[in-house]
């Protein structure tokens, strides 16, 4: 052997021996670092043993329950919950395709969601009815109505399978496909195959993230990948989180959306003529990209329509040709600080409804005449909340409804700019004259005001002993525009008033108000949130101790964080699957997904904007937090149980010296959303019992007439 030889061969041995002893050393570091962490946390297991966590929740669940069955006012408040949500049917996303309309739809005896069909001149048909334990989890028809494909997913679970039915007979093909999670289901032109995305799944099997969409043809068991974004070089130096397929009868293109985040910004739009290269390929070309905010956009025919963000926090709507998407864009119309609220196109027209701090404008505006914006009548001045419509037709369907606005489907039609009640929904046969929805503005640091929305009887006294339900949700530019629901009664009739903070992070007030709450802003959220609490005080709607608070999921970051900075405000909170401690959020399945909105936990200035808004991390031993109800699905696949679990076990053992409950429910079928109706109505009337044993309200008042019931169905899963 060469002594060159030898030096080199003891030179490595030496880089060996240097590797194992750091390897080694960071080995202790690292388990002396976690051992630290459980000495800091020591609810830190809770996180990793699920079924002791589990094992935990149920306990305290059960002891809730015996509290919460206890309380007097209970059985009426479920009884009278009964009579708001089950004396009319329910209808929702109605698709109208060739001479058939389809419709999800609940009654008083089928207090769920089932897909019926209309077909012109014939009686409707029940198509799908889920059995005990499941609920549809989607259904998307044929161009021509004459298929539908559909998922069904056991209660609890987001998860489901692809089944296709022939419409005319009811047949079940055997088609299927298993195992997918947001499957994104869209017809090709022809209507016998479709385009399906199956996404991969995260290291934790929770949340997925970009996968593949296959062509799937009725018949066959050999579906064609036709779009990966792995495959896609202006894609592979970055993550992909959300992946949607899009087309459309009237259109020989095909659309992709790719995003990375779930923050409400843009991501990459792609497009692919339908019939295939010579190798039998698609060949896709991005027309879009991530920089430019585009964040809706629809399509007829060679005619793309994008809204994207401007600079003054509003948005800007342009059309761009995909026969030629270099000649540039055409703007159609513009705004400043709003939320566009819908976007859609019928055979002949585009319309759009978009809200300013002022205003709430519903237009159309035909694709031979840009320039001519036409204003549709809204009646009662009412928000509409849906749009209805097909290529092949120039009438569509719209939803009015208002915060004490019932919700009616109305017909327009452009011919004549007329506008007819669709029957759809039975008419109200209540008044709520009695009651009246405000707008306050609310004061708040560096001259923003916030707005509040205040739902209360007429001619109250401002006396300080008004109970007062105070809600937030706040995150990923989600706006909260007016609704009706029926089961605000349940507290309205009580005498209470409801109040929905608009806070930084939503979108109501455009882009800027969301980017106002996210990241390094977020902090925002919460201080705006406390802003419109002490407004309620101080103005003597409502004093402390008749001030009740609730959130779910991203909202339980408010509510946590406004009882941790002021827990003298509230008389008590409600906090329904919430994120409280978002300083370990990469340990949960959307973490990830959550950078861009909340920070990263990977870089110091995002782990300093999430202990910011930590609610976990901000206990005190020494405080005196108010009485808190914490609810919790223990199939979440989103938010991780033990973020509830752990907030509840560390409050409880602060609370417990001044003998102040801290409560949990634990629902074993329920993820992120409730499992049935049944679950979601007895969380409420659990949450609304609380609130009224924390603010002295014993016995509730029960009106003569009940309201028709409007509820939005609950998702399955």
């Amino acid at each position: 052997m060469s002594k060159y030889h030898s030096v080199t061969v003891t030179f490595v041995r030496v880089v060996i021996l240097i590797s194992l002893i750091f390897f080694v050393i960071c080995g202790f570091a690292q388990a002396a670092n976690s051992l630290r962490g459980e000495e800091r946390d020591p609810y830190r297991w809770m996180e990793t043993d699920r079924e002791g966590t589990a094992t935990w929740l149920n306990r305290q669940s059960a002891r809730t329950r015996e509290i919460l069955s206890a309380q007097p006012a209970r059985n009426a408040l479920a009884k009278r919950l009964s009579q708001l949500v089950d004396t009319a049917p329910t209808i929702s996303d109605i698709y109208d395709a060739g001479d058939h309309r389809f419709y999800l739809r609940s009654t008083p005896h089928y207090p769920y969601q089932r897909l019926f069909v209309k077909t012109r001149n014939a009686p409707e048909r029940l198509l799908i009815d889920p059995p005990p334990g499941y609920g549809i989890n989607f259904f998307s028809a044929s161009h021509d109505g004459a298929y539908v494909a559909f998922g069904l997913s056991e209660n609890g679970f987001e998860r489901t399978e692809i089944n296709v039915m022939r419409v005319a007979d009811g047949k079940v093909f055997q088609d299927r496909i298993p195992s997918v999670r947001y499957p994104g289901v869209v017809w090709a032109a022809d209507n016998r195959s479709f385009y399906y995305s199956k996404n991969e799944a995260s290291e934790n099997g929770g949340r997925q993230t970009c996968g593949t969409v296959y062509r799937h043809h009725l018949g066959e068991n050999h579906d064609v990948i036709i779009f990966d974004w792995r495959s896609i070089s202006e894609l592979k130096q970055h993550t992909c989180e959300n992946l949607n397929l899009y087309s459309s009868a009237d259109s020989d293109y095909l659309l992709v959306y790719v995003s990375r985040a779930i923050s409400g910004y843009g991501g990459y739009l792609f497009s692919a003529r339908t019939a295939p290269n010579y190798e039998g390929r698609l060949r896709w070309r991005k027309i879009i990209d991530m920089r430019e905010h585009i964040s809706s956009f629809v399509y007829a025919g060679t005619g793309l329509y994008l809204a994207g963000y401007n600079a003054s926090s509003g948005y800007d709507i342009t059309r761009l040709d995909l026969d030629a998407p270099d000649a540039g864009r055409k703007k159609i119309i513009g705004w400043s600080a709003g939320e566009l609220t819908g976007l859609s196109t019928s055979r002949d027209s585009l319309y759009v409804t978009y809200h300013t701090a002022n205003t709430h404008r519903f237009l159309r505006i035909p694709f031979d005449d840009l320039e001519h914006h036409y204003d549709i009548p809204i009646p009662n001045n009412a928000e509409v909340s849906a749009l209805f419509s097909a290529s092949d037709r120039a009438d569509i369907l719209f939803t009015l409804q208002g915060w004490l606005i019932h919700p009616d489907i109305y017909h327009y039609f452009p011919q004549d700019n007329r506008i007819e009640d669709s029957g759809l929904i039975p008419p109200a046969t209540f008044s709520l004259s009695g009651y009246e929805a405000e707008t306050l503005w609310v004061p708040a640091k560096n001259r923003v005001r916030i707005p509040l929305t205040l739902i209360h009887r007429k001619g109250i006294r401002r006396n300080g002993i008004m109970p007062t339900w105070l809600t937030a949700y706040g995150a990923y530019g989600v706006s909260t525009f007016p609704g009706f629901d029926p089961s605000r009664l349940l507290w309205l009739e009580q005498g209470g008033a409801i109040a929905i903070a608009h806070v930084r992070g939503g979108g109501e007030l455009g882009p800027a108000w969301h980017e106002g709450g996210r990241a390094g802003n977020k902090i925002n959220s919460v201080t705006d949130f406390i802003s419109c609490a002490d407004y309620l005080v101080d103005n003597k709607y409502t004093s402390a101790g008749k001030l009740v608070i609730s959130g779910e999921s991203a909202g339980g970051i408010i509510m946590g964080r406004a009882i941790t900075l002021r827990p003298e405000l509230f008389a008590a909170a409600a906090i329904d699957v919430g994120i409280l401690n978002t300083s370990r959020l990469h340990q949960i399945p959307i973490g990830p997904m959550n950078y861009a909105e909340l920070g990263s936990p990977f870089t110091q200035q995002g782990r300093r904007d999430l202990f910011k808004i930590d609610a976990y991390d901000h206990l005190r031993n020494d405080t005196r937090y108010p009485p808190v109800l914490l609810t919790v699905g223990l199939n979440d696949q989103r938010v991780s149980p033990w973020q509830t679990a752990k907030f509840a076990a560390r409050l409880q053992s602060i609370n417990q010296q001044w003998n102040i409950p801290v409560l949990v429910l634990a629902d074993k079928n329920s993820g992120h959303n409730a499992s049935s109706y049944d679950v979601a109505d007895a969380k409420l009337v659990d949450t609304l019992s609380f609130f009224m044993w924390q603010t002295g309200l014993h016995t509730i008042n029960q009106p003569s007439r009940v309201p028709p019931s409007t509820r939005t169905p609950a998702p399955a899963g």
